[in-house]
C-alpha cells in the first residue's frame, strides 16, 4: 500500500528578510530593470550582487531599500505606535491630561 503525505504547510507570516526581498525583486523581470536603472548597475552587478560577490555601496543603501519598499524604523518607534494603539490614538482623555480612557 503506498501512503500518502500531505504537505506541510505553514501559514504564519514570515519575518521580513531583506536577503529575500532583494532576490524577489531582482528576479522579478518587470521590477528588475527599474531596480537597475535607478542604481546604474548592468546585468553583471545584478548577478554578483546575489550570489553574493559584489555588495551594495552605502550611497545607494536608502534608495534600494525604498525601491523594495521598505522603510527603516527602531523598535522604540513600533513601540511608542503600539501603546497608541493600545490606548486609542484619539484618545480624549490622554489628551486632556486625564489618564488613559476606561481606567
Amino acid at each position: 500500500m503506498n501512503a500518502t503525505t500531505a504537505a506541510r504547510v505553514d501559514n504564519r507570516p514570515q519575518r521580513p528578510s531583506m536577503d529575500r526581498a532583494f532576490r524577489q525583486a531582482l528576479t522579478d523581470p518587470s521590477f528588475k530593470a527599474t531596480f537597475r536603472e535607478r542604481l546604474g548597475w548592468d546585468e553583471s552587478q545584478v548577478s554578483r550582487f546575489l550570489s553574493g560577490q559584489m555588495g551594495l555601496t552605502i550611497d545607494k543603501i536608502d534608495q534600494a531599500i525604498e525601491l523594495l519598499g521598505m522603510v527603516v524604523t527602531t523598535p522604540s518607534y513600533i513601540d511608542f505606535l503600539a501603546y497608541g494603539a493600545r490606548i486609542g490614538a484619539n484618545c480624549h482623555c490622554v489628551r486632556q491630561g486625564l489618564g488613559e480612557c476606561g481606567r
